[in-house]
């Protein structure tokens, strides 16, 4: 057997991760229809009490249909909890022996391990199909390893040097990022929760923040199949015309990433191999990313997948800054912007690894 460096591992972390949410899931549901009272509870009386159910009988039921998780109902810490052997499990990931690669210690090429001083080079030139003569300059490749339906999505994005995802949101899911190379500048940002008048905040220029589920335009519709497509300009208004700005506040402190200043004293975040990061539906669920100089390999698990009919499509976002935090608003993808899938090693295709 080939050595995957661990990624079966991820997979088995993975689908473990997926039951314990499952089970945290049916257990705040069942808290909330025992005690109607709690805040933000919808309660039909008529409803019969149901005891908790097992992680078996969830399993059971989840081979006939995959039920329906809502993970925006839980913390962030208590999700983290829930998470940490699949943190773990992508942080003894051997990125070299994943993505074939032989280190080496003569600073050359994109970091692999900055500690072990170890480097590689990058594959952004190695994806097939090639894209040398694509329409946009900013081409980020992708790599599907694995999905399973309704719960998880396993995929690698490939930066060339300098190559960018615009602002983005991650609608009730959490993300599991693991730096396989290289380093990349990072924006992040929490959703505001507490936003006041029945969720809406009016800004000073007028403009009105709501926290909700987004609607996708352009592209992200699931990451299995993620390929850029162009918003039908006639769509364009009524789509708009629905999308729902967010109130947000700067994540100041994402797991792995480290802050560095420039001469003139301005501070970005950045996450270089090998460290692991992580959002979750409040904490950090817009982000955006730069690659450095030499690329960069980010290795995502998505629980559960992007997915429009429940109302977990991926939005494009353009931050303001406001004396309340950042108002972001809905855009179209930027058009200087491709996501495109592409084969690698044993990447070979989008149906399985």
């Amino acid at each position: 057997m080939t050595n995957d460096g661990g990624l079966r591992n991820v997979f088995q972390s993975a689908d473990l991760v997926y039951n314990q949410l499952l089970v945290l899931d049916s257990q705040k549901k069942n808290h909330e229809r025992n005690n109607p009272t709690s805040v933000g509870t919808a309660y039909n009386a008529g409803d019969k009490r149901k005891p908790s159910r097992s992680l078996s009988e969830l399993s059971s039921m989840s081979l006939l249909k995959t039920p329906k998780i809502n993970l925006s109902q839980h913390s962030s810490e208590t999700l983290r909890r829930t998470v940490a052997p699949l943190i773990h499990s992508m942080g003894q990931l051997d990125a070299a022996a994943l993505l074939s690669l032989n280190p080496n210690q003569d600073g050359n090429g994109a970091v692999l391990d900055g500690k072990e001083g170890l480097y590689v080079p990058p594959i952004h030139d190695r994806i097939v199909p090639h894209q040398r003569f694509h329409r946009s300059h900013n081409i980020v490749r992708y790599l599907h390893a694995r999905e399973v339906a309704d719960k998880y999505t396993v995929g690698i994005f490939i930066f060339p040097p300098g190559a960018s995802i615009p602002l983005h949101d991650h609608p009730s899911m959490v993300v599991i990022s693991r730096v396989l190379y290289g380093e990349l500048k990072v924006k992040s940002y929490n959703v505001v929760s507490n936003v006041h008048d029945d969720d809406v905040e009016e800004m000073k220029d007028g403009t009105k923040c709501e926290r909700s589920p987004s609607r996708l335009r352009s592209s992200f519709n699931r990451i299995k199949n993620f390929v850029s497509r162009t918003v039908l300009s006639s769509l364009h208004d009524e789509h708009m015309a629905t999308q729902h700005k967010l109130l947000v506040q700067e994540n100041k402190s994402p797991m792995g990433v480290q802050f560095s200043s420039d001469e003139e004293g301005k501070s970005s975040a950045i996450i270089s191999a090998p460290n692991v990061t992580a959002l979750y539906p409040d904490e950090g669920n817009c982000h955006s990313f730069v690659a450095g100089p030499n690329g960069a390999a980010v290795l995502d698990v998505l629980l559960p997948p992007y997915a429009e009919d429940e109302h977990r499509d991926c939005t494009f976002y353009e931050a303001v800054e406001n004396e309340h935090g950042y108002c972001l608003t809905p855009i179209d993808q930027p058009s200087d912007f491709d996501c495109l899938s592409g084969e690698y090693g044993r990447f070979k295709s989008c149906d399985r690894y």
